[in-house]
């Protein structure tokens, strides 16, 4: 059975700490992988590493930006089991949005709209884990609690159907080791 794989992590950005801060957010992003080794993942997050805007929807390398100087960052991986037609959805959606990546942007009101509670779609627009959220959910791959707009990163951890694969520090993705066992 196929899996997807959502990347939580909270890495020293200032964005992160202040999401971190102000929300006790214990993952601040999430990113949506299509293999266990994190080679094709997704988000939405800065288009450039030294910047916080513009935003928008991006492919990410666990090597480098962000995560590349952030090797001590907390993190956790958790692994979806999805139908081969969903993986295949999924698959669809990010060859999509990847076509016209430029079109899509960070959403900043939209997650600001999140913090007070108030459900949200904003055309062309979203935030990391309203991303992850919202492709889960219009794929089939998982019913949410609540309006994708709604979800935090640390939602996901709650989340039945995901299963642990790892947690610790970010520095554990060189792919020329094999992923350790979840703590």
């Amino acid at each position: 059975m196929p899996c997807v794989y959502i990347l939580l992590t909270r890495t020293d950005t200032l964005f992160a700490r202040l999401l971190h801060g102000v929300g006790g957010n214990k993952y601040t992003h999430a990113s949506l992988a299509l293999d266990r080794d994190l080679v094709r993942m997704y988000s939405f997050a800065r288009r450039y590493e030294p910047f916080m805007l513009p935003g928008g929807f991006i492919r990410e390398n666990i090597h480098a930006g962000v995560f590349g100087r952030c090797g001590g960052a907390d993190s956790l991986l958790l692994e979806l089991p999805v139908s081969r037609a969903t993986y295949e959805a999924i698959e669809r959606q990010m060859t999509v949005m990847a076509s016209a990546g430029s079109c899509w942007d960070y959403d900043v009101l939209g997650l600001a709209l999140a913090g007070l509670g108030i459900p949200h779609v904003r055309p062309g627009k979203y935030f990391c884990s309203q991303f992850v959220a919202d492709v889960l959910e219009r794929t089939g791959a998982l019913t949410l609690p609540c309006h994708p707009s709604l979800i935090r990163p640390q939602d996901f951890a709650c989340m039945p159907g995901f299963r642990v694969v790892y947690r610790g520090p970010l520095a554990w993705a060189d792919l020329r080791r094999p992923l350790p066992a979840a703590a």
